[in-house]
């Protein structure tokens, strides 16, 4: 039984040794030059679980800088995510957000997610990091990579 255990003991260090010299990488980038899929859509969050999500139809030529509006709170927004994904679920489009409709000036931010669902977190107005962003257009940019 002594005997037994001590090669239990034996095989469960050997396995925690090699667990521990295998990492976990990242899901690779797409090929370079690969076209994102069709028919982007973003769906954003309230703080007040509000819900709303876009789409643009259509291939990624036509999709991508497509323009839409948005109500622009004053509460901003606590989850942010677009879809679809590549076949490797690394994320396909960005949505570069904007402070004005009609996309005009500088965006604010471009990002694929953002999730400050807990702890209920509105994501930051890039120049006043007190205030939640207001945006009040958005449009669908491939992801570089």
């Amino acid at each position: 039984m002594l005997a037994a255990n001590h090669a239990l003991l034996v095989a469960l260090v050997a396995l925690v040794a090699l667990l521990a010299t295998v990492s976990a990488s990242p899901a690779p980038a797409p090929a370079a030059g690969k076209t994102p899929p069709s028919d982007p859509i973003v769906s954003i969050w309230a703080p007040d679980q509000t819900r709303v999500s876009i789409q643009v139809m259509g291939d990624a030529a036509t999709a991508t800088g497509q323009c839409r509006g948005l109500e622009g709170r004053e509460d901003g927004f606590i989850y942010l995510h677009t879809w679809p994904t590549y076949d490797n679920l690394v994320p396909a489009w960005n949505v570069k957000l904007f402070r004005d409709w009609g996309c005009t000036g500088t965006p604010a931010a471009e990002m694929s997610v953002w999730d400050g669902v807990r702890p209920h977190v509105a994501f930051p107005d890039p120049a006043d990091k007190s205030k939640p962003l207001v945006v009040k257009s958005l449009m669908f940019v491939p992801v570089q990579y």
